[in-house]
């Protein structure tokens, strides 16, 4: 029996580990990409003070297992950097709808920027 705890157990957690995604869609002149695991900071109450440019709408999505901003935010963050990035600004208001499948679903949208030094 234990032989089969392991792949069950891998198997399970690539499930659970892909049920969440982000894209971003530009709003300005395409960026370099900076490295996926790049430092990106999160603005949650609004934008910072300091200059910045808009680079793009970033959307995420979870599934019902990983339906939380915390789930999301790694992805989004991601794509942050693939958008040569420096930060990014949560928009208010998160929400969960059902899919086609009936499946509830966590949405939430952020805006990628980066600074202008």
């Amino acid at each position: 029996m234990d032989r089969y705890r392991l792949p069950l157990t891998l198997v399970g957690s690539l499930i659970l580990s892909s049920c969440t995604a982000a894209w971003v869609t530009p709003t300005s002149d395409i960026q370099p990409p900076r490295p996926d695991d790049c430092e990106i900071e999160v603005f949650s109450a609004g934008p910072p003070d300091a200059s910045y440019e808009e680079l793009g709408v970033l959307e995420g999505e979870g599934n019902l297992w990983n339906a939380s901003l915390a789930d999301v935010l790694p992805d989004l963050k991601r794509e942050a950097c693939r958008a040569g990035g420096d930060a990014i600004v949560l928009n208010p208001g998160q929400r969960y709808s059902s899919g086609d499948d009936d499946e509830e679903k966590y949405y939430t949208t952020a805006t990628v920027i980066r600074w202008i030094r």
